[in-house]
Parts: C-alpha cells; structure tokens; sequence
C-alpha cells in the first residue's frame, strides 16, 4: 500500500474511487485524538490534554490498490453525555477502531461496553479492530500485551499496540482496516467513482485540561 506522509489540500477538487469512514471509540483521555492526528497529520498533540466535544473528523487520502481512497476519521468524546451522539453515526460506519490504554486498566475493562454499541449500532458488515495506545509507557503499563492479544483472540479481531507519542504501529493499524473494509466491499460499491471537493477540514474547539496529555 502506497501512503500519503501528509494530505495535500493544494487541489480544490480530486477524484476518489472509493470513500471510507470509520470511527473511533474508547473512553476519555487514552489518546484517541492523538491517534487521528498522527495518522492524519503526522503530529503528537502533547503537552496537554485536548478532550473531544460531542463529535469531529478529519479527512486523509490514500492510494491503494491503484485507487484513491477517500478516508474520514471519526472522533468521538468518551464521556457519557456525548454517547449518544455518537450511536446515532454507526449505521452509515464502515469500520471501528476501539482503543484503550495500555497504562489505564479501567479502559481496558469497558473494550466490553463499546463492543457492544458496535453490536447493536452498527451495520453487519463493518469491520472492527483493537489498539492498545500508549506503547510508549512501558513503565507505566497496567494492561499487558498478552491480556489484548487474548482479548482479540477471543473476539476474533486484529490487535495492534500503537504509540501516538512515537507512531510505532499507527499507519500499519489503521492501513490493515482499511484494506480489511476494502476487501469487504460490496462490487458495485467498487465501481463506483465519486468527484468531491478536497477542503481543509475545519477543528472543533476542545476543552482544555491541563490534568494530562494526549
């Protein structure tokens, strides 16, 4: 698979074979703005902690398989209140990230609760995988590498640990779902060509919390 390092918005149109969208799901504060921006952006949102309100999105392009693939990333707010914002964007998702922190058992113990809303939300066919954030803090960690992998393996998911802080495994992750949703798509989807304008997409504001980062 060919990668884009960085969108490239210098274009005011471009001519995409496929779109895809895909949405990312865990508990507040384990880093899942950070996740999307280092694979959107190739940035670290360090330095303070940036919460997610209600729901955002960021846009990267990628060539695959001699396509161009239209990806948006949605970002979700962990927090109660903004849940059922979110549920009602899971029919038109093809693909689920769930992530928890390898440093925060807690969020490890609620994988259950958002598989769920993914179970009950979400279409048939869209495809679902498990990182493990924060493989940076080794020292830190709460959740071994072992206990995910028996969690996918018992769901039957993919898993991968990734470090938003350093990149490690960010690209491979999200680029194996992609591929996975691709290769599930239906053919007359594949046929389909779409035309739409490439714009810079805007930021929602986020709500500052010098408590922690990422």
């Amino acid at each position: 698979m060919d990668r884009e390092d960085s969108n490239d918005y210098s274009q005011t149109e471009e001519n995409y074979d496929e779109k895809v969208k895909i949405m990312v799901l865990g508990d507040s504060k384990i880093g899942k703005t950070s996740l999307i921006s280092r694979y959107c952006n190739n940035e670290f949102l360090g330095g303070q902690y940036l919460s997610t309100v209600g729901i955002d999105f960021q846009v990267k392009y990628l060539e695959i398989d001699k396509k161009t693939i239209r990806l948006q990333i949605w970002d979700t707010a962990g927090q109660e209140r903004y849940r059922n914002i979110a549920k009602s964007y899971f029919q038109s998702t093809d693909g689920f990230v769930i992530v928890y922190d390898i440093t925060n058992e807690e969020s490890f113990e609620k994988l259950d609760f958002w598989f769920e809303q993914i179970n009950t939300n979400a279409p048939k066919i869209a495809k679902t995988i498990l990182f493990g954030n924060k493989s940076d803090m080794k020292d830190e960690r709460k959740v071994s590498k072992e206990e995910g992998e028996k969690y996918a393996k018992d769901n039957e998911l993919t898993f991968f640990e990734v470090s938003a802080k350093d990149g490690s495994n960010v690209n491979e992750a999200f680029e194996h779902l992609v591929k996975d949703i691709l290769n599930h798509f239906s053919p007359s989807r594949h046929s389909e060509n779409r035309k739409t304008k490439r714009l810079t997409v805007p930021v929602a504001k986020k709500a500052k919390n010098n408590n922690g980062c990422c």
